[in-house]
């Protein structure tokens, strides 16, 4: 870039001040990604005393055009410096710009321009370089047909609506990412909200670690908890089996008692089978198995040891199913009621075939036990993804799977209680959009989460971020590029989030809509300074808190 401007350089930009109310300047460099512009600060400043429809320019996030042969190329401002070498008064500054797309002049159009992402036809130095206006603006974000839902405004100007493409971010999965307290979870609910107006009859399921959705969804969702979620022990496959019944621990007796649950598994389902050979049955396959039938067995290969010492993994295998059975806080996976085969009964609850008018099933996993959660995700994944798999005909609906807190039940770490949850996730992320299963992660720690996982998400919300580490992870996982917006995630307001990916026809920065309190999840922080002003002279709350407590239920 050159440091100084030619007199014949800053005649063309001053004559661009006074006599043109539109062109702010002129390309200097071009690159594949972006282009450098040199602008007249007079004509800046004269944009903003206009009381036409064109936008400021000169500010971060701004988006200006650039003419071309064929249209404009549109791209948005990423920084903005002075003129190297300049003194005095600022005059002239130096824009870098990247490139959302190619408009073409389209009469037929309401807006009169056809957008395209991509660039067709790239600009050379010395073309022209104008502001927008808000037809413009329409042209890019603002497509408000049945294929796209709207949650927001755009920025700076906030008038033209931000429209989300529907298939493309469901189908391609989605992610909202940004620090605590920067409004995910009503980001979370107005997505879903929005596309339960648009499509009344959506499979819509929430894994909830903290019960912030029921109230959010109480008119259109079914919410799950412990007193009434029912999931079956025998629906484990051998890895969930080995995670609860033996643990991680990492000694040679663990594979012994491995080797022994894999060999009672197998024969209490074939022994449960009805109508199935043999050889058809794995200790995966989901058929209802008794509890009795595993005691039985285990007694009666103890039984024919004749060395006292090798009872030790098959007595500690017997004692971990005698105390899963008796725990009550295990009864919603261990009752006897569940003994039979009611997978239908479970999917349909879980999976809302029907929908009766409830598209949305919150799963409250707060009262989940703390060794028993990681399979309890666990499961319900892979339900939602073997469902999915195996259903074929004209009745096969999509699924939406929202996991909440998804750096922790996909980490980064391999070697985690949550080895199975991670593996079930992560198969979703990659194979999901084949058989009509998306997924959207939620979390406030984006660089804790599965790159694998991630990475595959097609559209991401990046919110607010103050850890630079998280930063650099989401700009690696970005599926596109967007350094302005990137630049600017550490001075994102609350509900203000860069919208990237498959989602959108061109990376934004929306402010979303704010949600009625009614459908507003239950995550408000809570207020010391009122709080704390006031005593409590009764404690019949601790009693009540305490009946909760040992209750486990609210």
């Amino acid at each position: 870039m050159t440091s100084f401007l030619n007199e014949k350089q800053s005649e063309k930009l001053n004559r661009l001040a006074l006599e043109m109310s539109r062109e702010i300047g002129f390309v200097t460099e071009v690159s594949g990604s972006g282009a450098v512009a040199l602008c007249s600060v007079k004509a800046l400043n004269r944009s903003l005393q206009k009381d036409d429809s064109t936008l400021p320019a000169g500010q971060i996030g701004a988006t200006v055009k650039i003419k071309v042969n064929k249209g404009f190329v549109y791209a948005t401002v990423r920084e903005v410096k002075r003129q190297e070498s300049s003194t005095g008064p600022v005059e002239h500054i130096i824009m870098y710009l990247d490139y959302l797309g190619h408009g073409l002049k389209a009469p037929y159009l309401p807006t009169g321009v056809l957008f395209d992402r991509g660039i067709s036809d790239f600009p050379i130095p010395g073309q022209m370089v104008y502001e927008t206006n808000e037809e413009d603006i329409e042209a890019i974000f603002g497509v408000t047909d049945s294929t796209h839902f709207n949650v927001g405004t755009v920025f700076p100007q906030h008038v033209t609506p931000a429209s989300i493409i529907t298939d493309n971010m469901l189908g391609k999965h989605f992610a909202v990412l940004g620090s605590t307290g920067t409004g995910k979870s009503c980001t979370v609910a107005l997505l879903i909200h929005r596309l339960v107006e648009r499509m009344p009859n959506a499979h819509i399921i929430i894994l909830d670690p903290h019960n912030e959705y029921e109230a959010a969804f109480e008119s259109c969702g079914e919410p799950f908890d412990i007193n009434n979620l029912r999931l079956p022990y025998w629906l484990m496959n051998f890895e969930e089996h080995i995670e609860l019944f033996i643990g991680l621990r990492r000694t040679l007796e663990r594979e012994v008692e491995i080797d022994i649950l894999r060999r009672c598994l197998h024969a209490a389902r074939v022994d449960a089978a009805d109508g199935l050979s043999r050889e058809k049955i794995t200790v995966d396959t989901p058929i209802p198995y008794k509890l009795s039938f595993m005691m039985k067995y285990l007694e009666d290969e103890m039984g024919r040891l004749d060395n006292p010492d090798t009872l030790t993994p098959y007595l500690r295998l017997k004692h971990k199913i005698e105390e899963l059975r008796r725990d009550t806080r295990f009864s919603f996976m261990f009752s006897g009621l569940l003994a039979h085969d009611n997978l239908s009964e479970v999917i349909g609850r879980l999976l809302r075939f029907p929908v009766n008018n409830k598209p949305v099933s919150t799963i409250d996993l707060s009262g989940v036990p703390a060794e028993i959660v990681n399979v309890v995700v666990s499961m319900i994944s892979r339900l939602v993804f073997d469902f999915a798999v195996w259903s074929r005909g004209r009745d096969v609906r999509p699924i939406l799977l929202i996991c909440e807190e998804a750096h922790r039940y996909v980490p980064t770490e391999d070697h985690t209680i949550f080895a199975s949850t991670r593996k079930a996730i992560e198969r979703i992320a990659k194979e999901g959009r084949k058989y009509g299963v998306s997924l959207g992660l939620v979390s406030q720690r984006p660089a804790d989460v599965s790159e694998s996982a991630l990475s595959q998400c097609g559209t991401i919300f990046a919110m607010r971020m103050n850890n630079e580490r998280d930063q650099k992870f989401v700009e690696h996982v970005m599926p596109e590029g967007a350094k302005g917006g990137l630049a600017s995630l550490s001075s994102l307001q609350n509900r203000e989030a860069l919208v990237v990916g498959e989602g959108v026809r061109a990376p934004m920065r929306v402010q979303f809509d704010s949600l009625d309190e009614n459908k507003r999840p239950s995550s408000h922080n809570p207020k010391f300074s009122q709080d704390w002003q006031q005593d409590i002279e009764s404690n019949a709350f601790i009693q009540e808190t305490i009946k909760n407590w040992r209750g486990q239920g609210r």
